[in-house]
């Protein structure tokens, strides 16, 4: 592709985040029973208790934001910090979500006990000090420590009634001393923190000249911050001279953090940023790095031909194949570079410019990442295909054209099919068929998944209400439900509507939900979802395994079926550690009383392997790729003698069923 370069990376990341949901699975299969099956001999419980101490440590983390060190008589402790250099965003949102549970106001108190100030809980102050108080007050009152924070304060009325004793200022933000001791507050939902000997502060800069380098640099990373790097672009722009724009962040950087910690995050931003400071020193150019945020950075070169803007993101590119030594561990990471390059003197502006090094970006990125490419007019003329692409779609799904569905069969391990699912597809009018990978991320962004995932509901739900009019057999169907869906306000009533329209058995109905997607405002969509699972409709986590989330709450939701995902498949034929994975899932379904069905099967012997570790469903190239509605029925005809749902469903009669009393159809009682 022109313009495109890749980055050698012989060290590549392997991330390890299966270990952890081992020893989560392992650990909740002891308490149904399993231990035995599930691990075996001593020695591997060792390693699976020390990997629950680890996961145990990184959900401290998500919930409070970050480690740091405090000291104590010479001791080293590792504290949950509330104020991260990486994903505050994606923190404050996680705070959100579990705020009911997770946080209380603060009551700061002098010496004679006066309350001095009510913090609130939805205070930015209140993160660090809510972490402190809980970490650390109980647990050694009146014992001094020495902690480190990274916000400078936006609250300059604290100064009012607080001091500081001691403190020493660092690159990165401030060492403050103070003496901590709790105090017991009638008000259940407060907690205290009295001040002794010192008063914790959010200081202000000394003096104008640390307020505005703070103001135009990152606290993270010493690069420009974002105000200051967009305000480089636009002072580059305004001098007409030519000049360059480099847009990258590290790739799979959430899994960085997700499996080494915020820490090891933060360590490794800190590191990319120092390379790609050096690499500019180095290449003779006026390169003005910046940091957006998270792991974006952005490169401002004003003055450079395109080939030299060239050069410098190839340099970058390869330094970053250096391991990372962090503390967490030795690691290795690569990065996505999208550019574009300005002549001068024709117009020009930022927000264009941005445009075209982020569409650059996302190129990359799907065509495998850690490479680069610069805008050019192949792009231009795709970023207007996208658009045309974009209204189209829209169009299709307001005029109930176009939308449709492949079914991929499902078998059990005597290959005998079990079911489908059905797989969302567009006919383009004028086009032809458009594949998958090409319309569904413009959905998403967009804003059209909801309407689509609703629309192809309504496609497959018609398609099941025609075959079981003529009596065809067809067994159960699961359908994708996006999160923009499952949170629509309409979703049950319209769900169900769509199966009453069509007199479909919503027993013969599979509803397939991400993870992710599920632990967007938890309650709610675990009502929603139990309401319809009173109506015989089934519910399964697809991908299930690529977040450690769910482990926490697969005995709470309204679950039925587990799809193991193809990460953990793959090497399950190879892998000791994939098979204690598989296992491990294996057992705690069982104990749960769920049914896992294994997707990505393509080899026979990965099929063989999950068949003796005791999964009994199946999906994938190996045993049946995508098929077309018609050849979906011929299977189905083949398998079965009658549709096992043709006759056995009334609306006009059905209830839902009580909660206590929810009952599924094993379809798999069909195909003896």
């Amino acid at each position: 592709m022109p313009d495109s370069r890749s980055f050698s990376n012989p060290n590549a990341v392997r991330f390890q985040a299966a270990l952890v949901v081992v020893a989560i699975v392992i650990t909740l299969s002891w308490i149904y029973g399993g231990a035995t099956a599930a691990v075996g001999a001593g020695v591997g419980s060792l390693v699976l208790m020390a990997l629950l101490t680890n996961w145990l440590i990184s959900q401290v983390e998500r919930l409070t934001g970050e480690r740091f060190t405090l000291e104590r008589d010479g001791t080293t402790f590792q504290v949950a910090s509330g104020y991260a250099g990486t994903d505050v965003k994606e923190l404050n949102e996680e705070y959100g979500r579990m705020g009911v549970r997770m946080r209380r106001n603060l009551k700061l108190r002098d010496d004679e006990s006066q309350i001095l100030e009510l913090i609130s809980a939805d205070s930015d102050r209140f993160v660090i000090l809510e972490a402190i108080t809980l970490m650390l007050s109980n647990q050694f009152p009146g014992n001094r420590f020495r902690f480190a924070t990274n916000d400078m304060g936006r609250l300059d009325s604290a100064e009012r009634y607080w001091h500081v004793t001691e403190s020493t200022e660092y690159d990165f933000g401030w060492i403050l001393e103070a003496t901590l001791d709790g105090v017991k507050d009638p008000d259940p939902d407060v907690i205290n923190l009295a001040c002794d000997l010192a008063r914790l502060t959010l200081l202000k800069a000394r003096d104008q000249r640390s307020l505005k380098y703070q103001a135009d640099h990152d606290v993270l990373t010493g690069l420009l911050s974002r105000r200051a790097i967009l305000a480089s672009l636009d002072a580059a722009i305004a001098s007409g001279e030519p000049l360059g724009l480099i847009y990258g962040d590290v790739d799979h950087f959430k899994q960085i953090n997700d499996t080494l910690g915020h820490l090891a995050g933060d360590e490794m931003l800190v590191e990319v940023s120092r390379r790609i400071r050096e690499e500019g020193a180095q290449s003779g150019l006026n390169v003005d790095p910046g940091r957006l945020g998270g792991d974006e950075y952005l490169c401002v070169i004003p003055g450079c031909s395109e080939p030299q803007m060239r050069t410098y993101v190839e340099a970058v590119g390869f330094a970053m194949n250096a391991p990372f030594e962090l503390s967490a561990a030795t690691t290795s990471a690569s990065m996505s570079w999208g550019a574009a390059f300005h002549p001068g003197g024709a117009d020009c502006n930022s927000s264009e410019l941005l445009k075209e090094a982020d569409v650059a970006l996302y190129q990359v990125k799907r065509d495998g990442r850690n490479s680069f490419r610069i805008f050019d007019d192949e792009l231009r003329e795709w970023t207007e295909e996208q658009k045309r692409l974009e209204s189209d779609l829209a169009m299709s799904i307001n005029k109930r054209s176009g939308v449709h569905a492949d079914f991929q069969p499902q078998f059990d391990a005597n290959r005998q099919l079990v079911g489908f699912e059905a797989l969302g597809r567009w006919y383009r009018q004028g086009v032809g068929p458009v594949p998958p990978d090409d319309f569904l991320p413009i959905a998403v962004e967009r804003g059209l998944m909801a309407d689509f995932d609703r629309e192809m509901y309504r496609h497959v739900s018609h398609v099941l209400g025609v075959l079981r009019k003529a009596g065809q057999p067809f067994g159960t169907v699961s359908v994708n439900v996006s999160a923009e869906w499952l949170e629509e306000p309409e979703f049950v009533r319209m769900t169900l509507a769509a199966l009453r329209a069509s007199s479909v058995d919503p027993r013969s109905v599979v509803l397939e939900i991400t993870e992710s997607s599920l632990l967007r405002d938890l309650a709610e969509r675990g009502h929603r979802l139990e309401e319809l699972r009173r109506w015989g409709i089934r519910i399964a986590i697809d991908d299930f395994g690529t977040g450690y989330s769910s482990l926490s709450y697969l005995r709470e939701l309204p679950i039925d079926i587990v799809k193991l995902d193809k990460e953990f498949v793959s090497d399950v034929d190879t892998s000791t550690e994939s098979r204690l994975i598989v296992q491990a899932i294996l057992n705690l379904a069982k104990a749960l009383r769920l049914e896992v069905i294994a997707e990505g099967v393509e080899r026979e012997s990965q099929f063989a392997a999950l068949v003796a570790l005791g999964c009994n469903a199946f999906q994938g190239f190996l045993l049946g790729r995508p098929a077309s509605l018609e050849e979906a029925k011929a299977m189905a005809m083949r398998q079965w003698p009658a549709n096992p749902f043709a006759n056995d469903y009334d609306w006009s009669t059905a209830q839902p069923s009580p909660v206590e009393n929810i009952v599924h159809a094993d379809f798999r009682r069909h195909t003896a």
